[in-house]
């Protein structure tokens, strides 16, 4: 059954009424549902609870912000578009948030006047930044319809959320035939696990620990890579750029000439360099095989998460050549130059998720959408899902790269639970960085 999604559309009203139109045009042109306030009046009932009900009837919650803050609220002193973003993140919602570049000019009545205001929207855009959630960055009109067009096309390809089916497409009595022997099955199942329970006391031990990527004969693929007591240690290497003080010039797959800039090349070389291969092993060294084992990692906004499938696909380029020369100095972009005498160009060596996202094709390397029916790698996390772990054996979560944004010592939260487990069973995995 074909499902369609609602898109809840939340920004400042009078300076932002192109941007929603466009939001909305997006939405439709996806063949999604849009839903903003403007479309229907509030004028009998509670305007706050109509806007919870909108949102918590939605799938998805887009967000838009320009250069003001919008009305202030008096309850909590922050704006109304502060507040739905707040109650989005707090139900659960996925955001899809749409941030105004800096460098974009717009008429003075579009900016915000009052110096309280200003400073207020500089705080809450920093809490959507470091929000851990989906941000891209608009220039104009079509831009932003571009990015919305795209961020709905991969939100809807995840088909995370509950969304909507039409009545014509649901078979009723096909379903409640299935919930019954369903939830025969369920009691069967209930029972035996019950009798099994009767007849032993025997339980799953599962936990994780981190490891680092090898290759084929055992060799770590990262040098600055060691084990650590409780977790893992990376060394981030400084990136040089003496190779392209004008910049760099590369052939893209049609065989045309194309210009990145010193700053963008050193970017790329950075997620390419520090980009850490790990691998996660979930170990179950009880008496028991554990079945229905979730497992769920949650990184801080420091450590970002990639895929090391999409880092090396992008980095390797395997496209259908319409040129012999293509990709001239393509790989260039990538690799650090090895054996230069001094690295000392640029004394901060980490690089930090806002300068990371100002190039487009690593932004989109940010929010990996990796998965398969055992592991999948989200923007922040981790889920690996497996029908068992036997008893006195292992499971490894391959694929995952970790990118450090700045030095310190990290936490890695981990969840594991399994149909043998009354509660969730939690775990601290330690990264350094330095």
């Amino acid at each position: 059954m074909e499902k369609k999604y609602q898109f809840f559309v939340s920004s400042t009203y009078e300076d932002l009424k192109e941007e929603r139109d466009v939001a909305i045009h997006a939405i439709l042109t996806m063949n999604q549902f849009p839903i903003g306030m403007e479309m229907f009046s509030a004028a009998d009932d509670d305007q706050w609870q109509i806007i919870k009900e909108a949102i918590d009837s939605s799938d998805y919650y887009i967000l838009i912000i320009g250069n003001r803050y919008g009305s202030i609220e008096e309850t909590t002193g922050g704006s109304y578009t502060e507040k739905e973003f707040d109650y989005a993140v707090s139900q659960g919602i996925p955001v899809l948030a749409f941030i105004i570049e800096k460098s974009v000019s717009m008429a003075p009545d579009k900016y915000e006047s009052d110096p309280l205001k200003k400073e207020k929207l500089d705080v809450f855009k920093e809490k959507v930044k470091n929000s851990g959630r989906y941000v891209k960055f608009w220039k104009n009109k079509d831009n932003l319809e571009s990015l919305i067009s795209q961020s709905i096309s991969k939100s809807v390809t995840r088909g995370r959320r509950p969304g909507w089916v039409r009545t014509t497409d649901f078979d009723i009595d096909k379903s409640h035939a299935e919930i019954l022997r369903l939830t025969e099955r369920v009691h069967t199942l209930e029972a035996l696990n019950a009798d099994l329970k009767k007849e032993n006391f025997r339980k799953p031990n599962l936990w994780v620990d981190i490891q680092p990527g090898r290759d084929e004969d055992g060799k770590i693929y990262d040098e600055g890579t060691r084990l650590t007591s409780n977790g893992i240690h990376f060394t981030v290497v400084p990136i040089i750029t003496t190779d392209v003080k004008n910049g760099l010039d590369y052939k893209d797959w049609a065989g045309r000439w194309v210009h990145e800039s010193k700053d963008e090349v050193r970017l790329l070389r950075y997620v390419y360099e520090n980009s850490f291969v790990v691998y996660f092993r979930v170990h179950n060294d009880g008496d028991a095989r554990a079945t229905g084992v979730r497992v769920k990692l949650s990184f801080p906004n420091d450590l970002m998460v990639l895929s090391e499938r999409e880092l090396l696909e992008y980095r390797d380029e395997e496209a259908i050549h319409f040129e012999k020369d293509a990709y001239r100095n393509w790989r260039k972009r990538f690799e650090n130059p090895k054996n230069i005498a001094s690295v000392k160009e640029n004394d901060n060596k980490f690089i930090s998720l806002d300068e990371l996202i100002t190039v487009e094709d690593i932004a989109d390397l940010m929010d990996p959408a990796d998965m398969n029916e055992v592991v999948s790698i989200l923007p922040g996390e981790i889920l690996f899902d497996k029908n068992e772990v036997r008893h006195k054996d292992t499971d490894c979560i391959y694929g995952v790269c970790v990118l450090p944004t700045r030095a310190g010592q990290f936490t890695v939260k981990c969840e594991i639970i399994c149909n043998e487990y009354a509660e969730v069973i939690k775990q601290d995995i330690t990264v350094e960085v330095e």
